[in-house]
Formats: structure tokens, C-alpha cells, sequence
């Protein structure tokens, strides 16, 4: 029977190509064991700590060329320093070969590295065996960042450390500024802005690039740096349409996008929020609409496209006690949002009851109607109104009423929906028609006789269009007299 090869959970066969690199890896740290130490600026504190580790990793290099004897082993120095003894475990590749290495798997991927040596920790073995990658051979110094507060930068080169004081490269700044296609030189006035205080540099993500962005731009500065306090050197700072009213942010805002739990644009939205919430305690009224301040005059000017409108808005602004937030400039929304407040009290005013149809979305609609009414009524407000008048009289000073109120749309409309037979207000009709220059597709509706009386209406009917208050009944008369129905109209 065929022996069953066994393999733990998280190990793999290693193929050729892999055993054949790190195995040379492993050579070049026995030649060069200093490989595995970062090169250290302006620090002699630091220095000190890695010449003890560098002299803990020869140690072990010399142990492992020159084997010590039983006694040397049990009462010989040996390398105590946890970077040495993953060293010296690693050195004994050479002689065994890595046919089978074990996977470990991070946030930020997997790596691949070779379990040797009891009690030598998973993240220092990482870190050793493979010195060459920028992201695992920080795993190598991990713990001394954090027992001396140090600050580490992992560059193509190699790893840097400037001791307890941030000095973050300019070269790893202008690499980041690169992979966010940033330039420095920009000046943008609002956005997210992230400062590097050891070397005094500042870059800005603008509102346009923030507002679509899923990523975390802040962690790809982060990414290359190892330090006990990774927020300590950079300060965050943000800059929206509303920092004109609310320039202050808490530091907290930030908290959960400096530990990557937030994307830019989440993190812009909740800037938002949180100035929005500030403004509408501060005891004065602002127009905000898509995260814009505007004044009221602009806003009437924008919203309001006849004078209509604009009478609504300036009435719903005498009435304004708090500020308003809408995500889009339309006339629509701004009565919407103000119509539990302001806009239904408006429609009780001019009409009880008027009120009762709003069904979401139509608050524009009722206060355009029941304002126009108004006006309406404003505008034929001199002209006399009569007990009773015969239907051709009472239709034509409907009419009238409407085009002195300017809306001949609607008077049309009037005479297109009059259902008579009375063949003289039909005459009537025609004869107004014609003075609105109106009849072209409609003459089929009017016989040839009822044409004709219109015709000869046309200058008296035109007459009262243009009359004055003190004209109206008159004129008006006068057309009774013509058709055959007295000229003596009783006025209330």
C-alpha cells in the first residue's frame, strides 16, 4: 500500500524557483548579516540599540559556521537578542533546504516563509527570510519600535530609522504624492489636506476627487512607515463650502479614517454632517443648498423664474426661523422643505382647506394657484362686476377677466372648453379669437353666420380688451346693445 504524505494546515510545497531564492537570500544575510538592519540618521541612541543586535546576529552567524561543543552550548554565550535566534534559525536552511513553507496571511496579503527553531516568533522569521520585501521585512523590527518608540520608513533601498523623532523622507513624501497623482505645488482651496510636520510639506485632495473617492487616501502615507505613534508626525485637516460658518473641527471627527475604517468620501460626508448639525445651533439663518452657502437675494434670483415665484419665496422667507438645507437648487424642493413650517400656514391664509390636497410633492403647485388667484383678482380688482350677466356677456367677461390678468393661455382655454349651442356667444367667442389671433384650427367648431357676427364684433371686443377700469361697463354695453340684449347693465 502507498504511504499517504502528511502536511499540516497552512504549509505548502514549496516550488524550485522559490527554494532557489530564498535560499540565496539566506546566503547573502550569512555573508552580510547587517542586511537585516535598518540604516539609522542622526540618531546615536539608536545606533547603540542595533550595534547590540548586530552584535548578537554575528554571534549567531559564528555559532552556526563554528559549531560550538556540548558544554559551549550549555555554558557558552549564545544569542539571547528574538532578531538573532530568528537568524540563526534561518541560517539552518542552508543545510535542510526549504522543500515545504509555511503561509501566514495579514490585512495587507500573504508571504511565505520557513519554520525553524523553538520558541523563534512567526513575525521575526518573516521578517528575516525575507529582508528584501518592503512590506515583511519590517516584521524583523516590529517589537524594537515599539520597546524604544522608534520611527522606521521602508524605502526601495531599504528601511531608514531616524530614532525616537520622526524625519519622514522626502523621498517616500514625493513616492505617495505620486501614487495619488497629487502635486504639491496645487493650490486648493477646499478639500482634505494632510501635513507632514517633520518635514513642514502639505498636499490636498480637492473636493471633486474626494467626494467620488473609495479609498483611504491618508493610509498610503502610513503604508512604509513603522512607528510607535504612526499618527504623531501628520496633522489632517479639511476645508468645505461651509468652513466659512463652522471653521472648526473636533480631532475626534478623524479618529476612524486615521485608523482606516472610513473612505475619503465617507469621511467628507460626515465633515458635512457635523458642520451642518453646528450651524443650525448657531442663532442665525443660513441658505445652504448642495453644501453651498447662499444669500437670499441669489437664491430668489435662482429659484424664482417670474414674479410669481419670486412673491412666494419672499413671503415664505419673512416667515423663515431656522436654516434651510437642500441637496438641489429647484423651486420644488425649497417649498417642499418649508411647507410643514411655513408653506401650508401661507395656503390656510389665502384659502382654509387648501392645504388638505398636498400629497409630498405638490406644495409648489398649491401656492402658485392659490397666488395667481390673488393676483388675479388684484389685477381686475377696479374693473365692475355685475349682478347677472346673459351667457354671451358672462363668458366674454371671464375671458376678458383673464387676459387683463395676463394669462391668455388660459382664456383660450376657456373658450375651447365652453360648451354653448347659444349661437351668439359662440359669435362672441369667434370675434375674441380673432382680436387673439387664435382661429387657425378651430373655425370647423363655428358656422359661417356665427363667423360672420364675430367679424363684426372683432373692433368692439378688441376695445374692451383695452379699456380702463372706468371704461369697462361701457364698452361692455355697447356689445349688449349690438347683439340684441339691452345696454343697461346692472353693476353691483
Amino acid at each position: 500500500m502507498k504511504k499517504r504524505r502528511t502536511r499540516l494546515r497552512g504549509t505548502k510545497t514549496a516550488a524550485k524557483s522559490e527554494q532557489k531564492k530564498l535560499l540565496q537570500r539566506i546566503k547573502n544575510l550569512k555573508k552580510n548579516p547587517r542586511l537585516l538592519l535598518p540604516k539609522i540618521i542622526n540618531s546615536p541612541e539608536t545606533t547603540k540599540i542595533y550595534d547590540k543586535v548586530y552584535k548578537e546576529l554575528n554571534l549567531a552567524k559564528e555559532q552556526y559556521e563554528n559549531p560550538p561543543s556540548l558544554i559551549s552550548k550549555l555554558f557558552g554565550s549564545k544569542p539571547r537578542d528574538s532578531l538573532a535566534k530568528a537568524y540563526a534559525a534561518s541560517l539552518t536552511i542552508l543545510d535542510s533546504g526549504a522543500p515545504v513553507m509555511a503561509i501566514a496571511r495579514f490585512p495587507h496579503g500573504e508571504v511565505n516563509y520557513v519554520l525553524r527553531g523553538s520558541g523563534v516568533s512567526k513575525e521575526k522569521l518573516i521578517g528575516v527570510q525575507n529582508f528584501h520585501s518592503r512590506i515583511w521585512s519590517r516584521f524583523a523590527h516590529l517589537d524594537y519600535v515599539k520597546k524604544y518608540s522608534l520611527y522606521i520608513y521602508a524605502l526601495e533601498e531599504g528601511l531608514i530609522c531616524t530614532g525616537t523623532k520622526p524625519s519622514y523622507p522626502k523621498k517616500l513624501w514625493a513616492e505617495v504624492c505620486s501614487i495619488l497623482k497629487l502635486k504639491e505645488s496645487s493650490k486648493i482651496d477646499l478639500g482634505l489636506t494632510f501635513t507632514c510636520n517633520s518635514i513642514n510639506n502639505d498636499i490636498t485632495i480637492p473636493l471633486k476627487r474626494l467626494i467620488k473617492s473609495k479609498d483611504n487616501s491618508y493610509s498610503f502615507f502610513l503604508k512604509n512607515q513603522i512607528a510607535f505613534d504612526v499618527d504623531f508626525d501628520f496633522t489632517i485637516s479639511a476645508k468645505t463650502k461651509l468652513s466659512e460658518i463652522i471653521p472648526d473641527l473636533p480631532d475626534g471627527l478623524f479618529n476612524n479614517y486615521r485608523q482606516g475604517k472610513e473612505s475619503d468620501s465617507q469621511l467628507w460626508f460626515n465633515i458635512l454632517e457635523y458642520q451642518k448639525d453646528q450651524i443650525e445651533k448657531v442663532d442665525e439663518i443660513f441658505l445652504i443648498v448642495s453644501d453651498e452657502i447662499m444669500i437670499k437675494s441669489d437664491l430668489i434670483d435662482k429659484l424664482g423664474s417670474n414674479n410669481i415665484d419670486k412673491e412666494i419665496l419672499e413671503d415664505i422667507f419673512l416667515e423663515l426661523k431656522e436654516s434651510i438645507f437642500l441637496e438641489q437648487a429647484t423651486l420644488s424642493s425649497f417649498i417642499d422643505y418649508t411647507w410643514d413650517s411655513i408653506g401650508k400656514n401661507l395656503a390656510e391664509k389665502i384659502l382654509k382647506g387648501s392645504s388638505e390636497s398636498y400629497n409630498g410633492e405638490n406644495a409648489h403647485e398649491i401656492l402658485r394657484e392659490l397666488y395667481n388667484k390673488i393676483v388675479s383678482e388684484s389685477l381686475t380688482r377696479d374693473y365692475p362686476k355685475f349682478v347677472s350677466l346673459s351667457e354671451p356677456l358672462d363668458s366674454l367677461d371671464k375671458v376678458i377677466r383673464f387676459l387683463k390678468s395676463g394669462e391668455k393661455e388660459k382664456a383660450i382655454k376657456f373658450i375651447d372648453d365652453y360648451n354653448s349651442n347659444n349661437n351668439m356667444t359662440k359669435s362672441v367667442s369667434w370675434a375674441t379669437l380673432i382680436c387673439l389671433n387664435a382661429t387657425s384650427s378651430r373655425a370647423w367648431k363655428y358656422s359661417k353666420e356665427e363667423q360672420a357676427l364675430g367679424k363684426s364684433l372683432k373692433s368692439s371686443v378688441q376695445k374692451l380688451m383695452d379699456s380702463k377700469p372706468s371704461d369697462y361697463l361701457e364698452v361692455l354695453e355697447g356689445i349688449s346693445f349690438r347683439i340684441g340684449l339691452g345696454n343697461k347693465l346692472e353693476v353691483i
